[in-house]
């Protein structure tokens, strides 16, 4: 969308902020303040946190330590879902590593219907193949995260398969 396209777009929210203005936002030369990203994430019919969050594999934003989170940990303290401190983000990691745990059981015993011929129908057996190991890898990424956090977050690895928790 051109300059004046959006213009005229915020300009219909009521906000007045002509092409001028959003170039110099454009180049870096004006800050955006609040109004200006809630505007901006209608018009682009996002969320002004999608808007505020760094994409993949860019660099966090000024005034977050670089290398110190992931991109998902500043994404999740944008939405508010975690604070950036130690015990709020093994809080997050712990929630998302049991999430993940509870859809491996979910697939692993779709998957044990297929194996054992009570489930008639295969078509969407690779579909439940893809989101087990999706499950499985999310639940990997979120247990070393907790436990690089918080190594004693989770019982020994062979305690947590004695309580299924692997």
């Amino acid at each position: 969308m051109d300059l004046r396209t959006f213009a005229d777009r915020v300009r219909d929210t009521g906000r007045a902020m002509s092409a001028s203005a959003l170039s110099k936002i454009e180049n870096g030369d004006r800050r955006v303040d609040v109004d200006d990203l809630t505007v901006f994430a209608y018009i682009l019919q996002t969320t002004p946190a999608a808007l505020l969050t760094p994409p993949t594999g860019a660099k966090p934003s000024t005034g977050v330590p670089e290398s110190q989170f992931n991109a998902e940990e500043i994404r999740g303290w944008v939405r508010g879902q975690a604070k950036l401190t130690t015990e709020d983000l093994a809080r997050y990691w712990k929630d998302e590593y049991f999430n993940a745990v509870s859809q491996v059981r979910y697939y692993d015993g779709l998957m044990a219907q297929y194996a054992d011929g009570r489930e008639g129908n295969t078509m969407h057996r690779a579909t439940y193949e893809q989101r087990l190991t999706a499950a499985g890898a999310r639940r990997d990424e979120a247990r070393l995260r907790l436990l690089a956090l918080d190594p004693d977050a989770l019982p020994a690895p062979r305690d947590a398969a004695a309580d299924g928790w692997t």
